[in-house]
């Protein structure tokens, strides 16, 4: 039996492509994410499985999808599909949970620690041929505070214990046993927000953390405090950080996630000194890629053959 199989996003690996091919998937390599709700629809009339990029996944897109049996989704986030609509429609919505975590928790490092020994702006200042020593902060006298304690979380305070980093935690799921082993002190969000010099967010898109970190949240933060997001754009309310940077009301902050992608011109979360900005890279490293992809595959050829996903984050009723 052969399928047909979108692939939505630009990385694919060859093993994960191989996978496919030798079960039976023709494989049509499309950029989902460029397209109208109407070309989506039109376009995944017949289409077995997709995996997924950008795009947006609504209740219009599964009732046209007649043939669709799974979205697979690289990464943790799936904040762009309505999966109770999937469950609906008899398709399944899987992730690829762990693949990214050691990859994001790198990156939230480095971050972290280009803003306090100010590693971007020297290095530019070199090339202009201005050696100006600027003189940082040591990762072992700070207070980090992680919100959201999930494996990318743990990850990230699993690399600050090596720092000597004193570690403090906000997670509505606490593990008592994870915070005893890596010294970890769970705190209510504000005091979080009030005792942090460095906040870093590692919670997920859902009704709870849309907006979590507010104007009233970002008031609470130190002076010389640092945020950190490396999550999703829409956990913190933009416009509220902006001003706090500009008014210096925080030391700075590190985005690398977006609400605009690419980022338009003169967005301030690009531009303005006291921010370091990436282009959503924390998660791309060959090694979290590969993972993220074989991992995609492996469910859509599971679903595509008859059974279960192993990496589901929506139920299907049996047919």
């Amino acid at each position: 039996m052969s399928f047909t199989v979108v692939n939505a996003i630009p990385f694919l690996t060859a093993e994960a492509k191989a996978l496919l091919e030798q079960s039976g998937c023709h494989i049509k390599q499309l950029d989902l994410a460029k397209f109208t709700e109407d070309e989506i629809c039109e376009t995944l009339r017949g289409v077995n499985a997709t995996i997924a990029g950008g795009e947006h996944y609504t209740e219009n897109v599964f009732r046209a999808a007649d043939r669709l049996k799974v979205v697979a989704r690289t990464g943790v986030g799936y904040d762009h599909v309505d999966t109770l609509a999937a469950a609906d429609h008899g398709v399944w919505v899987t992730t690829t949970p762990g693949a990214t975590s050691a990859a994001v928790a790198d990156f939230t490092l480095a971050l972290i620690l280009s803003l306090l020994r100010h590693v971007p702006g020297m290095a530019q200042e070199m090339k202009g041929d201005t050696w100006n020593q600027l003189t940082g902060l040591e990762l072992a006298s700070m207070t980090l505070g992680v919100v959201g304690t999930g494996s990318i979380g743990r990850e990230v305070i699993k690399r600050a214990a090596a720092f000597g980093t004193k570690v403090i935690a906000y997670d509505l799921q606490q593990d008592a046993d994870f915070a005893e082993q890596w010294h970890v002190q769970y705190l209510p969000l504000d005091e979080l927000m009030a005792q942090s010099n460095i906040v870093s967010l590692h919670v997920p898109a859902n009704e709870e953390t849309i907006g979590l970190i507010d104007e009233r949240r970002i008031k609470l933060m130190k002076r010389e405090a640092y945020l950190v997001n490396t999550s999703r754009p829409n956990v913190l309310v933009k416009d509220a950080l902006v001003q706090a940077l500009e008014a210096n009301a925080i030391k700075g902050a590190a985005i690398d996630v977006h609400d605009t992608v690419p980022c338009p011109p003169g967005d301030p979360l690009v531009h303005l000194d006291n921010v370091i900005a990436t282009p959503w890279a924390a998660y791309k490293t060959q090694e979290a890629i590969a993972n993220m992809c074989i991992t995609a595959a492996r469910d859509v050829v599971a679903v595509l053959q008859g059974g279960k996903p192993r990496f589901p984050v929506n139920k299907v009723p049996p047919v």
